[in-house]
């Protein structure tokens, strides 16, 4: 009878412990799917929901960099002055399309790149050469499709007849942005107009991953 009884209880402390390594594996499982995600977010360009207090903390972020990166002396007087004036044109972009409390996934995506670029400036200025941001974001959005197309055929996640339309779309892109801008003009509506036609291309490069 003890004998019975030992093994039940044996039984039952197998199951348990079973039970919650098989929790634990699946939690862990869930974690590294939604790291994932979020590397594939990130690499994609897709925006999250952010507030303007999500970008007052992120521009916070980028101040310590720059200041680290003086009392590093990685950065020269000059070299901080640019990226300083650029941090300031960041703070200036955010209050303007914060000034009516929303921001559109557009606005989000420019004020995201904007301090991706700066980052990268302060961080790896060896390979991203310290710059004013003088070039418009429309320009910086195209150069990042091209990225993303060139590293979707080298990593496989593109076949070459889907980056070929792919590119196509966006020679399609950098014409009609040629010819807003051939006038030496660039309106808040064609701007607009090139944001949704870069918006379009960037889900469609997304969606013919696989």
């Amino acid at each position: 009878m003890k004998a019975k009884i030992f093994f039940v209880i044996l039984a039952v402390v197998v199951a348990l412990l079973f039970i919650g390594h098989a929790v634990s594996e699946s939690a862990d499982i869930g974690g590294m799917v939604k790291e994932q995600k979020q590397k594939i977010t990130e690499k994609s360009g897709v925006a999250q929901v952010l507030t303007g207090s999500d970008f007052d903390v992120k521009i916070k972020e980028q101040q310590k960099l720059i200041d680290q990166a003086v009392s590093a002396k990685s950065l020269s007087k000059d070299e901080a002055k640019t990226v300083q004036d650029n941090l300031k044109r960041i703070k200036e972009k955010k209050a303007a399309v914060t000034k009516d409390g929303k921001m559109t996934e557009i606005e989000q995506g420019n004020l995201q790149n904007m301090l991706d670029r700066n980052n990268r400036m302060i961080t790896d200025k060896k390979n991203n050469p310290v710059r004013l941001f003088t070039r418009p974001e429309i320009t910086h959005r195209i150069e990042n499709q091209q990225m993303r197309i060139e590293e979707g055929v080298k990593s496989g996640a593109l076949t070459k007849q889907e980056a070929g339309k792919l590119q196509e779309n966006l020679a399609k892109a950098k014409a009609k942005y040629a010819e807003l801008t051939k006038d030496g003009k660039f309106t808040s509506a064609e701007e607009e107009k090139m944001h949704d036609l870069l918006d379009k291309d960037s889900k469609l490069i997304e969606s013919k991953k696989h």
